[in-house]
């Protein structure tokens, strides 16, 4: 998998688990329910956009090596 195709994949399972989670916020309205958003899900907000930053940083870097040093790959 490439890097773009796996920043999608980590993209989308967030946009999903986003939207699953919200569509039982309310069936599922407890202290245990904001024990658990508060302490899982809210914390892989921060961390998924950090991800995503860094798979364009390996990208670039990636694209940049291939240029400096050719792509053998042809």
């Amino acid at each position: 998998m490439s890097v773009s195709g796996a920043k999608g994949s980590l993209y989308d399972a967030m946009k999903q688990l986003r939207m699953r989670f919200e569509s039982i916020k309310s069936e599922w309205d407890d202290d245990r329910r904001k024990t658990f958003e508060k302490d899982v899900i809210d914390p892989l907000d921060p961390a998924v956009t950090a991800a995503l930053k860094a798979f364009d940083a390996v990208d670039e870097l990636i694209h940049r090596v291939e240029r400096e040093c050719g792509d053998d790959r042809e």
